[in-house]
């Protein structure tokens, strides 16, 4: 049993997600793909032997198809989850879920009420590291997570096909949809939900955008622990990780993903690096999971609800900034 798949999307995560189904997911493949460019959906299709769709809705007009991966600019994954939904069609739909939680709320309750399936593509808390890191934490070892500090510093966008839809708000959401969601989730599957945050940012670079391209959240969780993740499109370096306080230990993820460090203090800590790190990648992890909940029903290792919750969260930054006070999570 093959799992059909259409792709909306055919820049950077498109051939991504093309790449995982058809070098790991052995019960799915690509059959249509979708881009408004038609270049890079043409080369796309050839690359994995796809058939070009002249529209979105010629795709999802499509009978061989019985799910879509959507991997389009942040503002579209909401109005196509619905599209794709009323087509009958199963989505995968990369990350921020969307651009504000209720669209989130709509995007679930479209699917619901179609019968299919919805999975966020929130790939982060699936790296091998990332994984060994949340077991660490549900089995107790270094006692309560009280504390977490998350950074996600890049040089900035490159121009793309698609133009730099990733410096305009309206189609981006900004840097904690489209960059730190990443983040947030993670301290989600680490923290369990979030209460409320406070926001501090600038605007700094040359560039021109209208949202802040430097910026830090404080979290308070509803277990009691609380957080800062910070986040910039103008550093010189890159540089993601995640330091972590536990009551009876300290948890180190360097950057980008390269090592974890734990234990209980510095002279009896335990490194694994990456190569060292056993299972499948994040991405392919991911896709088989949701091939097989199409196919099979087996419980999806991500959720809607879990993207909808790191949306809540970037959408309360904003309102954060907007009010210059402490904003509440929903």
């Amino acid at each position: 049993m093959t799992l059909r798949l259409g792709l909306l999307g055919a820049g950077i995560m498109g051939r991504e997600l093309a790449d995982a189904i058809t070098q790991h997911v052995e019960e799915a493949q690509i059959v249509s793909a979708y881009d408004p460019y038609p270049l890079a959906r043409d080369a796309l299709c050839k690359d994995f032997d796809a058939e070009p769709a002249p529209s979105e809705e010629d795709l999802l007009r499509r009978a061989d198809i019985e799910a879509v991966l959507i991997a389009t600019p942040n503002h579209l994954h909401c109005e196509q989850t619905l599209a794709a939904a009323s087509a009958g069609k199963h989505v995968f739909c990369e990350k921020p879920m969307a651009l504000s939680a209720a669209d989130c709320d709509r995007m679930i309750a479209a699917c619901e009420r179609a019968g299919v399936k919805l999975m966020v593509g929130q790939s982060t808390r699936l790296y091998p590291l990332c994984r060994r890191l949340l077991e660490l934490t549900e089995a107790g070892d270094l006692g309560d997570p009280l504390f977490g500090l998350g950074t996600c510093f890049f040089p900035g966008f490159e121009d793309r096909d698609s133009g730099l839809w990733h410096v305009e708000r309206a189609r981006s959401g900004g840097l904690f949809f489209h960059m730190a969601i990443h983040q947030i989730d993670l301290f989600h599957a680490l923290f369990g939900p979030a209460a409320r945050l406070q926001y501090s940012g600038g605007h700094y670079g040359a560039a021109a955008r209208d949202f802040d391209d430097v910026a830090t959240i404080l979290l308070e969780f509803q277990s009691g622990a609380t957080g800062a993740i910070s986040v910039s499109s103008v550093s010189p370096v890159d540089s993601t990780d995640v330091r972590l306080i536990f009551s009876r230990g300290f948890a180190c993820l360097d950057s980008p993903w390269s090592y974890l460090e734990h234990g209980p203090e510095a002279d009896h800590m335990t490194r694994l690096t990456a190569e060292e790190a056993p299972g499948p990648g994040a991405v392919e992890m991911e896709l088989r999971s949701f091939a097989r909940w199409v196919l099979h029903d087996d419980p999806p290792v991500l959720t809607a609800a879990e993207g909808r919750a790191a949306v809540a969260v970037a959408e309360a930054a904003d309102n954060a900034k907007s009010n210059g006070e402490a904003a509440a999570i929903s």
